[in-house]
């Protein structure tokens, strides 16, 4: 029980558990339609705001003030879903769960304050592998007790209601062990200082690698995760088993990220597998709208959100792996900026995606998406061998000092801890 060794740990994984715990999600559509009355169209418009809430949420660069903040809408949007008789409490439901999700942005970002240097990387994908777990334990409970038990809606509200509120309470004890375990910042940098900083944060190579990462694969992963149903329904005359497929591919993608938490390859190698990635998320979703045996497709989908959901958490270590090693440049940026710099690859992620949803039909999409990336992975292969011969003969004395997508060799050697 070395992973709970720390209290302000212990507490946040707490809150990253039961904030995901929540039964009553799979099945959130049917209850706002079929129970409160509501239209597709009520049911679904606000979620832009998620952008918005996300970059205004990630400006506390502490971290657990974020996750507090987050957890307490968390809380209230269960709350307003559950027992809202109007069209108000939804719509500012809508609000609250974009704050709730904004908020993970700043998980990765407090893991690297509080962990010992030493262990970051083993924290990171422990902390990933529980929130999959919980995702996957909500999600198999969720239907086992909807379609197996026909329990009421009213079950599955209260109990993520009580999960959420103990999310809420753990938040409030990690936050009063911010005092504790945090160092205290050096001083509060205007604006200015942080759109610097984030530039210089750009120019890192990893951070430059894993952006082009996120903003590629982010997108393919929503379309899969929102759409796959769809495609399933029109290659297969098949049940709604939306908890049960959902629960399987969180709980294997669980598996393969924890048991790659002391993977020393996934420490370094920022560009192979940047490309790799995208490969195997290229041909995953190429395959998909091509499936003609149902339990292929489910295979394909679960491979999906495994090299997803690793490659996510791989990245997520290596970006603050290599700002924490920045900030102790005397070029480098003042501040790492994690939680910012992590929601600000979410909002464009956000963006690129809603570019997509314009490739209609489903099929199409899911094509369309598949080819994107081969595509992407192609370029940047070609991109990375002329880097590579570029820098093997060009003499090192006409090399640029700060070169972006250049990643050095040593590029993963263990951080010195920054406050």
């Amino acid at each position: 029980m070395a992973v709970f060794a720390d209290g302000a740990l212990f507490w946040l994984y707490s809150v990253v558990v039961f904030s995901q715990f929540k039964p009553s999600e799979p099945f959130l559509v049917d209850f706002l339609v079929d129970v409160k009355g509501f239209t597709n169209h009520a049911v679904y418009q606000g979620f832009p705001l998620l952008f918005v809430t996300g970059v205004l949420s990630e400006l506390d660069m502490a971290g657990q003030g974020v996750l507090f903040l987050g957890a307490l809408c968390g809380f209230a949007t269960v709350l307003l879903t559950w027992f809202g008789t109007s069209l108000l409490p939804q719509q500012i439901a809508q609000i609250t769960v974009a704050a709730n999700f904004a908020s993970r942005f700043a998980v990765n970002a407090v893991v690297f304050q509080l962990a010992p240097s030493d262990t970051v990387q083993q924290h990171i994908h422990t902390m990933k592998a529980a929130l999959l777990l919980s995702n996957a334990g909500s999600a198999i409970l969720g239907e086992i007790l909807r379609d197996q038990m026909k329990a009421s809606f009213w079950v599955l509200y209260l109990m993520s209601a009580i999960a959420t509120g103990l999310a809420f309470l753990c938040s409030i004890f990690l936050l009063n062990s911010k005092l504790q375990t945090s160092a205290p910042r050096r001083s509060t940098h205007p604006a200015s200082d942080a759109f610097f900083d984030l530039v210089k944060i750009f120019k890192l190579p990893v951070v430059a690698w894993c952006t082009v990462w996120a903003m590629s694969v982010n997108p393919a992963h929503g379309v899969a995760l929102t759409y796959w149903q769809n495609l399933l329904k029109d290659n297969f005359d098949v049940k709604d088993y939306n908890g049960y497929m959902l629960g399987a591919s969180y709980l294997a993608a669980a598996g393969v990220v924890a048991v790659s938490r002391r993977s020393v390859l996934l420490r370094t190698s920022t560009a192979a597998l940047v490309i790799l990635s995208l490969l195997a998320m290229g041909l995953t979703l190429m395959g998909l709208p091509l499936c003609h045996n149902e339990f292929v497709f489910y295979i394909m989908l679960v491979a999906t959100q495994c090299i997803f959901e690793l490659s996510t958490t791989v990245f997520s270590f290596q970006v603050g792996n290599e700002v924490c090693k920045a900030v102790t440049d005397q070029d480098g940026p003042k501040e790492t900026r994690l939680a910012l710099l992590f929601c600000l690859t979410g909002v464009i992620s956000g963006a690129v995606a809603s570019l997509v949803q314009h490739v209609h039909p489903i099929a199409e999409r899911f094509t369309f998406v598949a080819i994107a990336l081969l595509v992407l992975a192609g370029v940047l292969s070609a991109f990375s061998c002329v880097r590579h011969l570029y820098c093997h003969f060009l003499p090192r004395v006409h090399r640029p000092a700060h070169d972006p997508f250049l990643v050095p060799a040593t590029d993963m050697m263990p951080v010195t801890r920054r406050g």
